[in-house]
């Protein structure tokens, strides 16, 4: 059985999007909406750090260029075209939502969260959870590149939901990963990626958890 597939049900996200924004991070952002009290289009209130900044599609749009050139801007040269646009059409659509620190960034990696839904459902057993956390690991390195390490693949509750939470090596070398999985529904799974800069690990962590406390779900 792949990643997904447990007992013929679904039980875990496509992974493209989230490997392609762990990839984006590099990029090289200078304009973003002010955060504060955000309203996702994915049915949700969350309260962001005043040092983070929300990009929005019309950003996107105006930094077309940049994303999608040929060579791309310092920093996303040698992410591939193809991901480049499936991040590009995929903000554009409203299917992903990215805040990204503006403050206190280590080189020219940019400390980012993304946020996206996909029509998944958690693993309901510790065996389909053991199966997961046993998967991850290789599945990251093969489409990283390099060997990535699983620091933790446990179920968590979140917003009064169980939530599956992930903490690894990110696709870029010296940044760390943490993500929640939080079952909205029954086939919907509400996913919230932060990458950061290894050394910004223990305030991302914080700035993670309040971030995720403060969701209020519509």
């Amino acid at each position: 059985m792949g990643p997904r597939e447990f007992r013929g049900e679904r039980c875990m996200p496509k992974w493209q999007a989230t490997v392609a924004l762990l990839m984006l991070s590099t990029m090289s952002l200078t304009v973003g909406a002010k955060a504060g009290e955000y309203e996702s289009e994915f049915g949700f209130d969350i309260s962001v750090p005043d040092v983070w900044l929300v990009l929005t599609r019309s950003e996107v749009a105006d930094d077309a260029e940049n994303f999608l050139g040929s060579r791309g801007s310092s920093g996303l040269g040698s992410v591939p075209l193809a991901m480049r646009r499936m991040v590009f059409d995929r903000v554009q659509a409203g299917e992903l939502e990215i805040f990204y620190r503006r403050d206190g960034m280590s080189g020219s990696f940019i400390d980012n969260v993304n946020v996206l839904m996909q029509p998944a459902n958690l693993p309901s057993t510790p065996e389909q959870l053991a199966r997961i956390c046993q998967i991850l690991p290789s599945e990251f390195s093969r489409v990283f590149g390099r060997p990535i390490a699983m620091d933790f693949c446990e179920i968590r509750e979140r917003v009064n939901r169980r939530s599956l939470y992930l903490q690894f090596d990110g696709a870029i070398p010296g940044t760390t990963t943490l993500q929640y999985q939080i079952q909205r529904s029954r086939n919907a799974t509400l996913i919230l990626t932060a990458t950061a800069a290894t050394e910004n690990l223990p305030r991302m962590m914080g700035e993670f958890e309040e971030m995720i406390a403060s969701i209020r779900l519509r």
